[in-house]
């Protein structure tokens, strides 16, 4: 990094976010490092997003597209960024103040890292359903203490997609150099991106937290989807890489099963208590083939197979 008080470019996709909006905005403007710019995608919103009051600061411009998802909002965002670093927050989540500070001293401090994340606490609501302000608004250690897993960290991320893309920051390099988000998907598109980026680029995780995660009933990970994304992207990576990273380590056989077979049956089980049980029946049968043997999914795929094939009559 060649400049002491380099420009961070954030990347906020909102679709239909007039509600949140807000709040993610507020925790952008006033974080404690000022030299940045928020660019703000709609996504096609039919409720006014783009208009809301809060989007009137002079560092926020506003780019519209026609509703095609977040991994083409945040595309759209990396056209038109000027910063060297990057950061993305979602239209219902919020950053801690001193999130930018210290990601941006982090990276100063340690130019062979390219990609640095921390910590994040979920945002339930609370018995009324109401989201109260969490009661840790800001970082208030400077500390660049690491957590674990931090580097080379491919093989991590074949058993857990350990990077939450509101957490991250990234050196405009790594995606000059990797790519974009694959706009095929729907859903997993970062953890896409974080898998091709640890191919060549080191991650370190800052033992931090740095964003608070809201949890609702129309979060993309609460609504049920046809597409197992994280599987797909998963077992493309395998394809693609093997099991092994740049750094010589190699993932354990049985715990990449254990993770894919996982994957495979939370999805199953999600579709089958959404009531579409042809496609649990399909994922069960994905899962049997990480742990033939399991007979608590052999008794799902049972049902699933009887149920569907009884509505289908």
């Amino acid at each position: 990094m060649h400049l002491e008080n380099p420009l961070v470019s954030v990347i906020l996709p909102a679709y239909n976010a007039q509600v949140h909006i807000a709040q993610a905005v507020d925790s952008v403007l006033t974080q404690d490092y000022t030299n940045l710019e928020l660019l703000v995608i709609d996504d096609g919103s039919t409720d006014g997003t783009a208009d809301h009051p809060c989007l009137q600061d002079p560092r926020i411009r506003v780019l519209r597209q026609h509703n095609a998802g977040p991994a083409s909002a945040r595309n759209l965002g990396l056209t038109q960024a000027k910063g060297e670093l990057i950061a993305f927050i979602d239209a219902d989540d919020l950053w801690l103040t001193g999130k930018l500070s210290l990601q941006v001293a982090y990276l100063r401090d340690h130019p062979e890292i390219s990609i640095v994340f921390g910590g994040f606490q979920r945002w339930l609501a609370s018995p009324d359903k109401r989201f109260e302000v969490p009661l840790c608004p800001r970082i208030e250690s400077t500390s660049q203490a690491l957590a674990q897993p931090s580097g080379w960290l491919y093989t991590d991320l074949l058993l857990d997609s350990v990077v939450h893309i509101i957490t991250a920051m990234v050196r405009r390099s790594v995606f000059d150099t990797v790519g974009v988000f694959d706009t095929r998907l729907p859903t997993g598109e970062d953890y896409d991106f974080w898998l091709r980026a640890s191919r060549q680029f080191k991650l370190d995780q800052l033992a931090q937290t740095v964003a608070c995660y809201r949890i609702h009933a129309g979060s993309l990970t609460k609504v049920p989807r046809p597409e197992n994304n994280e599987y797909l992207v998963l077992q493309h990576a395998l394809a693609s890489w093997g099991g092994s990273g740049p750094d010589g380590r190699s993932v354990d056989a049985r715990s990449l099963q254990n993770r894919l077979f996982g994957i495979c049956f939370g999805h199953a089980y999600f579709h089958f208590w959404h009531g579409d049980r042809r496609r649990a029946r399909h994922a069960f049968g994905q899962a049997l083939q990480h742990a033939f043997w399991h007979p608590k999914v052999w008794a799902y795929w049972l049902i699933s197979a009887i149920t569907s094939s009884a509505t289908s009559v």
